[in-house]
C-alpha cells in the first residue's frame, strides 16, 4: 500500500496522466508510463543515498533537499534535472543537465571516502558514505548555521560529549567521521541523520 502511496505522489509531482489505467488495479507496472518508472527509480536511488521515502510527504521532502543541495530548482517535480543529477537517463532527451558529482575533497590523511571507510565499520560504511555525501557533498569544510563537516553535526547539541575545543574541529574530515561515528554509537543507530 505504501508503494501505491509513493507512486500516487509522482504522478502529481511529475504532472502526468495515468491514459488507460485501470484505477482499481492493484499492480500498476503495466499501467506505469515512463516518467512515473523515471521517479519511482529515482526515489530509489534516493533511498539508496540514505532519504526516506516511504510516504509522499517523505519523498517530496527527500526530492527537495536533494534538489536543493545539488544547486536544482527546488520544485519537488522530479523532471529531467533532477533525473540527471542521480544519474537517470531520460526517455525525452532536452538539453541535458549537468550532473553534480562529489568534488575529489581530502581530508589531512586520503579521501573522504577513505577517511570515512577507514573510520566506520564495514557493515556501516556504505550508508555513513551515503548520509556524508548526502548532508555535505563530501565537502569537509561545509557548515551551516548550526552543523559542521562532513556529517553536519550540530555543535551546540553535542559540544558536552565530543571532548573538542571548538566546532572548527569539526571541518577535518577524519575528526568529523569520528565523531559521527561516536553519534551513532551514542543514539543506537542513525536517528541523528534521518529526515
Amino acid at each position: 500500500m505504501r508503494r501505491r502511496l509513493v507512486v500516487a505522489a509522482v504522478v502529481v509531482a511529475t504532472g502526468i496522466s495515468w491514459g488507460n489505467a485501470d484505477a482499481g488495479s492493484t499492480t500498476l507496472s503495466e499501467a506505469r508510463p515512463p516518467a512515473v518508472q523515471q521517479a519511482l527509480t529515482a526515489l530509489d536511488k534516493l533511498a539508496q543515498y540514505g532519504y526516506t521515502v516511504g510516504t509522499p510527504k517523505s519523498a517530496d521532502r527527500a526530492i527537495r533537499h536533494w534538489q536543493k543541495v545539488n544547486g536544482l530548482t527546488v520544485d519537488g517535480i522530479v523532471g529531467p534535472q533532477t533525473l540527471a543529477s542521480l544519474g537517470i537517463t531520460t526517455v525525452v532527451t532536452p538539453a541535458p543537465a549537468k550532473r553534480v558529482s562529489p568534488p575529489a575533497a581530502t581530508g589531512h590523511d586520503g579521501t573522504v571516502e577513505d577517511i570515512i571507510r577507514d573510520v566506520w565499520p564495514d557493515d556501516l560504511e556504505d550508508r555513513a558514505l551515503a548520509i556524508a555525501h548526502r548532508e555535505s557533498r563530501f565537502v569537509p569544510t561545509a557548515r551551516n548555521s548550526c552543523c559542521w563537516g562532513l556529517f553536519q553535526i550540530h555543535w551546540q547539541a553535542h559540544r558536552s560529549w565530543m571532548g573538542l575545543v571548538g566546532p572548527e574541529q569539526l571541518l577535518d574530515a577524519r575528526t568529523n567521521a569520528e565523531i559521527a561515528y561516536a553519534l551513532y554509537q551514542r543514539a543506537g543507530g542513525w536517528g541523528p541523520w534521518s529526515l
